[in-house]
């Protein structure tokens, strides 16, 4: 059955470790996910396949998703979790999900006043990765994942990186893939700008909390996106 829906997901990543005063495991500038992180993340995927249910597309079958994540620990501990998630939900006969993409250009940006330990940064294999977390298992970078600077951004510079993303690759892909469903988990602060492309403005980061989610049809084409509605993060008290 063909579908006459196209989704865009647009998800900020779980809790992470440092915001509550535990200390990361990854290192300062990488922190990861706390246990309540993980747990929401997972919890997550259980509201986004509610609503890809609601918007008609019946046929939710694993190789008709994909993911993509930024490539910090937190953002692709989540993506590791949504996927767990639904897998337990459409596992029909070993047809899983099993990969998702490391997408450099979905990077937070790093401040200005912040002095960077490259050792303790952005991890450049999958088997560092797991190091940290045996849940992640499987993924593919897309691109050179050497071709971008450690420099500092500043605002102006990290929308200017955005737009020329969402115009030059993100716009391009999404097109021309076959696939019904994209989920893009990033940062608050980059996400916002992409969003901004699509036509939803944040005015306050703040109501950009953890595990927020924003859907969009892109049937039309992604300068043509229309907005379906946003959620909160799953209600969850450990």
């Amino acid at each position: 059955m063909k579908n006459d829906i196209k989704l865009l997901i647009i998800i900020r990543h779980g809790e992470r470790t440092d915001r509550v005063g535990e200390k990361p495991k990854c290192g300062t500038m990488n922190p990861e996910l706390t246990e309540k992180g993980k747990l929401e993340s997972f919890l997550a995927s259980k509201l986004t396949l509610e609503k890809i249910k609601k918007y008609g597309i019946k046929d939710i079958s694993p190789n008709l998703i994909e993911i993509r994540t930024s490539p910090y620990m937190r953002t692709i501990q989540t993506s590791v979790q949504i996927l767990k998630g639904f897998n337990l939900s459409l596992n029909n006969n070993n047809n899983i999900l099993n990969k998702i993409y490391i997408d450099f250009d979905l990077r937070k940006r790093i401040k200005p006043e912040k002095k960077i330990d490259q050792n303790e940064f952005l991890f450049k294999t999958v088997d560092t990765y797991i190091q940290f977390d045996p849940d992640i298992k499987n993924f593919e970078f897309l691109g050179d994942k050497g071709d971008f600077s450690l420099e500092p951004e500043t605002k102006e510079q990290c929308l200017k990186r955005s737009y020329n993303y969402f115009e030059t690759k993100l716009k391009k892909n999404l097109e021309k893939n076959e696939k019904n469903i994209f989920i893009i988990v990033g940062h608050r602060g980059s996400l916002k700008y992409i969003l901004n492309k699509l036509g939803y403005e944040i005015t306050d980061t703040k109501n950009f909390d953890y595990c927020s989610q924003f859907f969009f049809d892109i049937k039309k084409g992604i300068n043509n996106a229309i907005f379906l509605e946003k959620i909160n993060k799953p209600n969850i008290d450990i």
